[in-house]
């Protein structure tokens, strides 16, 4: 048996926009074992404020009822200032007047 070198099917003509090649974008392996949830939050994140205003009613229990949303934002900026504020100095106490960060970066 003889193999013929051309292709003995018709050749139909397309159109041009039907020959240009398409780029694809590149597919990233997926992992089996990634949760479904971790699959959701990489679909629809959530917003992290919220996300704080709900950690924080849920930390606060019982209190958190009387409070709006306003508030509970302010009690977490406030204690963020506060920790902030600490830390700056337990920083400076040990790293001889000046922070982690100004160590680090070699102010």
């Amino acid at each position: 048996m003889e193999l013929s070198l051309y292709s003995t099917q018709p050749q139909f003509n397309t159109p041009e926009v039907f020959k240009t090649p398409i780029i694809q974008q590149p597919v990233k392996p997926t992992n089996p074992n990634t949760s479904i949830e971790q699959v959701l939050h990489n679909i629809f994140p959530e917003k992290t404020e919220e996300n704080k205003i709900t950690r924080t009613r849920i930390l606060l229990g019982e209190t958190a009822k009387t409070l709006t949303s306003e508030q509970i934002e302010c009690i977490n900026a406030e204690y963020q200032f506060l920790i902030d504020t600490w830390l700056d100095e337990f920083e400076k106490s040990v790293f001889e007047g000046m922070t982690l960060k100004e160590v680090l970066n070699g102010v």
